[in-house]
């Protein structure tokens, strides 16, 4: 499928005339067309003079190619394994059309950089085995390369999210009561087994631990904290987004007051100053500490 022929080359290949082969291409459109189900939903398509087959189904042009621009951008995986990707995603157009259609992205693979380097592991087989094993339920052990150490860990895991060129495991520790959210990164996971222990909650708690994502930034853990700030940027879709617990308080010409509810840690100091000076945090008074003392940290090494 994909392969474009004429009937020319046909009739010359089979030795008959082109009014044989247009029967034949004629007989198998109406068996395409009669029995979808049984084909795959496949039909024949001529283009100009050529004939090729074509799946009713696939996605449309457009929205290949955003789904290969989103892979692309999240460098998430080696080049060789995104190549055959690609390659697997662009097979049902024929031949002279996937060449001129991987020309559209072509230049963007020949500079493409995976996040972790060529080295990653296969996040491909990682995410499908840790979504079968939160399906049935089960607890998992794994041993997880942190910065400073290697630890071992028995876990309930919750779900598997991508965030910032990396896939997460959302998990509780088996060892403690209270179902906090810990985040590990696959490709830091050295060994996983699962139990033969189910996790203690069910699938509605569950979903309701995997919105953690909705709290963090940059995959930083911490304490639940409502900050509040006055962004005066251009763009406040930018900062809702950034931020998807966020809410408008006031709007106004000094600019738009919001709060949001997050995880407070390391990353939304960093998320904060990102936005420069079009951000004013109001409060807490910690967040507002931290942030002068990260500064005052900053501005010394200018001086």
């Amino acid at each position: 499928m994909g392969e474009s022929v004429t009937m020319g080359k046909l009739a010359s290949e089979y030795q008959v005339s082109t009014k044989s082969i247009q029967r034949d291409l004629n007989v198998i459109r109406s068996f395409l067309s009669d029995n979808r189900e049984l084909s795959g939903n496949v039909e024949l398509v001529r283009k100009n003079e050529f004939y090729f087959l074509n799946r009713v189904d696939l996605l449309q042009p457009n929205e290949l190619l955003l789904v290969i621009k989103v892979l692309i951008g999240s460098r998430t995986m080696p080049g060789e394994r995104l190549q055959r990707l690609l390659d697997k995603l662009t097979r049902g157009y024929a031949c002279g059309e996937r060449e001129a259609f991987k020309s559209l992205f072509k230049e963007e693979l020949e500079y493409y950089r995976s996040a972790g380097g060529e080295g990653n592991a296969d996040v491909f087989e990682q995410v499908w085995q840790l979504e079968e094993i939160i399906r049935r339920g089960n607890a998992i052990r794994i041993s997880y390369g942190r910065l400073d150490k290697q630890v071992d860990r028995e876990l309930y895991p919750v779900s598997v999210a991508f965030s910032e060129h990396y896939f997460y495991l959302f998990a509780c520790r088996a060892d403690k009561e209270d179902f906090k959210v810990i985040y590990y990164r696959l490709d830091r996971i050295k060994s996983l087994v699962e139990l033969d222990q189910k996790v203690p909650f069910g699938v509605d708690k569950r979903y309701r631990l995997g919105d953690a994502r909705l709290y963090n930034q940059n995959m930083f853990m911490g304490k639940r904290t409502r900050i509040r700030f006055v962004y005066t940027g251009p763009s406040i879709e930018a900062i809702l987004d950034r931020f998807p617990t966020a809410e408008i308080v006031r709007s106004d010409d000094n600019g738009t007051e919001l709060t949001a509810e997050v995880e407070y840690s390391r990353g939304t100091i960093m998320e904060l100053l990102s936005q420069g000076s079009w951000i004013r945090v109001l409060g807490p008074e910690k967040v507002v500490e931290d942030i002068q003392n990260e500064l005052e940290t900053m501005k010394s090494y200018y001086i």
